[in-house]
């Protein structure tokens, strides 16, 4: 295995340099998502492993998940496939009767209660089966539904699932009553809203409990999430201005922040590997650490 590693590292480093990771940290990145690799590569291989990946917008979820799948396919030979959150997305006409029948803020993708969660809950419970299964297609840029992607679960081993909620428990009712942000404040003022999500999130809690190992990168707190979602909009296409303007990011932001918060509260006590990262999204000692 130690040739394997150093075989292979040159091709991990330069995709890795190519999505952005630090090239001064890129060979301890490499280090580090070898480990979880090699430990989700151990799993009984009669079994497909769903492996969820939590953290605030802008933590590294995506590049984490797509350069632990390619060293699990080229290093350990694993079929392995990357499925996001986001794909699930309730269609735009869904999500405006729900803004007209229950709140305006749901007219807005993210929080729970804008995902389709039994479509999500029978595509993951089809491919831990190994099924074959149809992922619908979300643009962003439409901000709709826009296909549907036929998978072959026959020989899939590794589903890694990416979402910024991935895992989050619901929260007290009683923690409903304040306001975390001016966007509830004055958007929300009665709590309807942030009731409901936190109704919702009760229902995500059988499509979490599919997956078999859960990681969640902490993010130092909400200012550096703002500045690293508004780095993101600065590079969404590469070819024109952000989409959003800083502040209208930090209203983004706004949407999560109570449900993040409560995550950076009580998730490291629940995940089976808590990665703390800093300001440059280094993984900083000491992590919490269960998944073996």
């Amino acid at each position: 295995m130690t040739d394997e590693k150093s075989d292979f590292r040159a091709e991990f480093e330069s995709r890795a340099l190519s999505e952005g990771v630090d090239p001064d940290y890129v060979g301890a990145y490499y280090n580090l998502v070898f480990e979880l690799a090699t430990g989700i590569a151990s799993r009984d291989a009669d079994q497909c492993v769903v492996v969820g990946i939590a953290g605030a917008q802008g933590v590294g979820k995506s590049t984490f998940a797509k350069l632990l799948a390619v060293l699990l396919e080229g290093v350990f030979e694993k079929s392995t496939l990357v499925v996001s959150l986001d794909d699930f997305y309730l269609t735009r006409a869904e999500r405006q009767q729900l803004a007209e029948k229950v709140h305006p803020l749901l007219a807005v993708r993210g929080v729970p209660g804008t995902h389709d969660v039994a479509l999500m809950r029978s595509v993951i419970a089809a491919l831990k089966a190994r099924k074959n299964v149809e992922i619908p297609r979300f643009s962003k840029a439409d901000d709709d539904r826009v296909g549907w992607v036929p998978v072959m679960g026959e020989s899939m081993q590794v589903v890694i699932v990416e979402g910024w909620c991935w895992g989050a428990a619901p929260m007290a009712e009683a923690s409903l009553a304040q306001p975390v942000n001016p966007l509830e404040q004055e958007q929300d003022p009665d709590g309807d809203w942030r009731w409901y999500v936190n109704e919702q999130l009760v229902a995500y809690q059988d499509l979490f409990a599919l997956s078999d190992a859960l990681f969640f990168f902490a993010a130092p707190d909400m200012d550096t999430v703002v500045e690293w979602r508004w780095r993101q909009e600065q590079q969404l296409d590469g070819s024109g201005p952000a989409v959003m303007t800083r502040d209208q990011v930090r209203e983004f932001v706004m949407y999560f922040e109570r449900i993040t918060r409560h995550m950076l509260d009580e998730m490291p006590s629940r995940a089976d590997l808590t990665l703390f990262l800093d300001e440059r999204h280094r993984v900083q000692a000491p992590r919490r650490d269960r998944f073996r």
